[in-house]
């Protein structure tokens, strides 16, 4: 079984305007931002073809002009972040991130309620 992933995500950007899907992925790429443009691209690509094989990858790096390295940090992060997952070395959009940030919001708004007067 995979050990899960994990990455960091920044809640405070100094951008404070969050209103498309880049932005948020900025706040997931906040060390390396250049990768965020190819990470919504990447995610375009499995939203629109219902999943993108793994093999994909070298296509992927010469349309995009990245390193293979940066492939792999891209996945590190979406797959961390749970915004992607693999299945039969197919990568799929998950609903993981927002599952994630629903649970948040409920915990802080519980937390609220209780500590109102």
């Amino acid at each position: 079984m995979r050990e899960k992933s994990k990455t960091t995500f920044l809640i405070q950007p100094e951008n404070r305007i969050i209103d498309e899907m880049e932005d948020v992925l900025a706040c997931m790429f906040w060390r390396n931002p250049e990768l965020a443009e190819p990470a919504l691209k990447f995610l375009n690509l499995i939203s629109e073809n219902d999943g993108l094989k793994d093999s994909y990858w070298s296509e992927f790096c010469s349309i995009t002009n990245i390193t293979r390295g940066q492939y792999d940090s891209i996945i590190s992060k979406l797959r961390g972040g749970g915004f992607i997952y693999k299945r039969n070395d197919v990568w799929k959009v998950s609903e993981g991130f927002e599952e994630f940030l629903i649970k948040i919001v409920e915990i802080t708004k519980k937390w609220r309620g209780e500590n109102e007067e």
